[in-house]
């Protein structure tokens, strides 16, 4: 069996069938570590196929959780994050509703590892470990909670392995991230994009909202970016409008295969991996029609050092603290705005140069 191939000529985007990862077969460990180099040091985006069907992250499981929205908003307001409900105590985990950015055309509601395990006692005083706000059982459907404790538990254990691929790439011990995502703050984030109505349409004060591609003008409803973190495991839950920027210059669709998920690298590490892993800009388009994603932010403890990883390529940087750079770059997006001077840095924190 092939582990890497392209859809078309036209798209540059890997599949990559990530089944022996989870096995004790050596050799094609081995070839699935090369494929997956590939796509982290050549392109920065790859879709995953072929995880353990123990693993409960299908479809089934993300259609219960997307059932969330189904919320009335007279339900959903004491969800709402503390900026968008001043009413509310919670500020990093929770909703974050329609008219957290001036499209209205996303929201969103973030759940943390506390939906998993105790959070640590050391966490009191950190706002990065807020415990997740949870609607009342019966607005939920039946084990909605414990149908989302399995799905985090899952995207915890392809994270996993995906970056001890990388390690054995980079030629580096395990532990280093094993050790860094000991009482991680993963955010499992749940989203939901309505389809287009014509308040939708209407042109506002937002640059770039609109775009054209192959001769149709689109929404971007998630404009160009790089995530600021690590790693980014995603659903799409079957609606295209998911497209990476290659290499070459061209917006390419990342193509939509059941059962899959698409990987991405964030900028930090990029970074941290002294350029050796790419960080790819990617978008999202409107499709005229309601889209979700289940998008799983793989991240480390906030007490977490980065600093030049023992590899060739590594460049000299400051350390610093990863809860200092997620707080200093989450609060610039519109679903945390304001909300910098609530966290001070642990430590002597200045912005790295990563391109966003």
């Amino acid at each position: 069996m092939q582990y890497i191939f392209e859809i078309n000529l036209m798209t540059q985007i890997p599949i990559i069938n990530i089944g022996p990862l989870f096995s004790q077969n050596a050799s094609k460990k081995t070839e699935v570590d090369k494929a997956i180099a590939r796509a982290a040091f050549e392109i920065g985006f790859m879709v995953v196929v072929g995880h353990p069907k123990k693993l409960e992250v299908g479809q089934d499981q993300r259609d219960i959780m997307l059932k969330l929205f189904n919320l009335s908003e007279k339900q959903q307001r004491p969800f709402w994050k503390k900026n968008f409900a001043s009413e509310n105590s919670h500020i990093y985990r929770g909703w974050f509703p329609l008219s957290s950015s001036k499209a209205h055309n996303r929201e969103g509601f973030e759940i943390g590892p506390d939906i998993v395990r105790a959070l640590p006692s050391s966490s009191d005083n950190d706002i990065l470990y807020e415990p997740t706000p949870i609607p009342k059982k019966s607005d939920l459907p039946q084990d909605w909670k414990k149908v989302t404790a399995k799905y985090y538990i899952g995207m915890e254990d392809i994270g996993n392995c995906i970056l001890d691929s990388l390690s054995r790439s980079l030629t580096i011990n395990k532990n280093i991230f094993r050790n860094a995502f000991k009482d991680g703050i993963s955010t499992l984030r749940l989203l939901h994009y309505p389809k287009v109505t014509t308040k939708l349409n209407k042109r506002e004060d937002l640059p770039n909202r609109y775009t054209n591609f192959q001769g149709k003008n689109y929404e971007q409803v998630a404009r160009p970016h790089v995530d600021s973190g690590l790693l980014t495991v995603l659903a799409q839950c079957g609606i295209g409008g998911l497209q990476a920027f290659t290499s070459e210059k061209k917006w390419v669709e990342v193509p939509i295969i059941d059962d899959s998920f698409s990987i991405n690298f964030g900028g930090l590490l990029e970074l941290w991996t002294g350029r050796k892993i790419k960080a790819t800009k990617h978008r999202v388009l409107g499709q005229n029609t309601a889209r979700h994603s289940v998008p799983f932010f793989f991240e480390p403890r906030p007490s977490t050092v980065i600093s030049p990883l023992p590899i060739k390529t590594a460049q000299k940087f400051k350390p610093f603290y990863y809860g200092d750079h997620l707080w200093a770059t989450t609060t610039k997006f519109p679903e945390n705005y304001g909300l910098l001077s609530l966290r001070s840095p642990r430590g002597d924190y200045t912005e790295p140069k990563i391109n966003f």
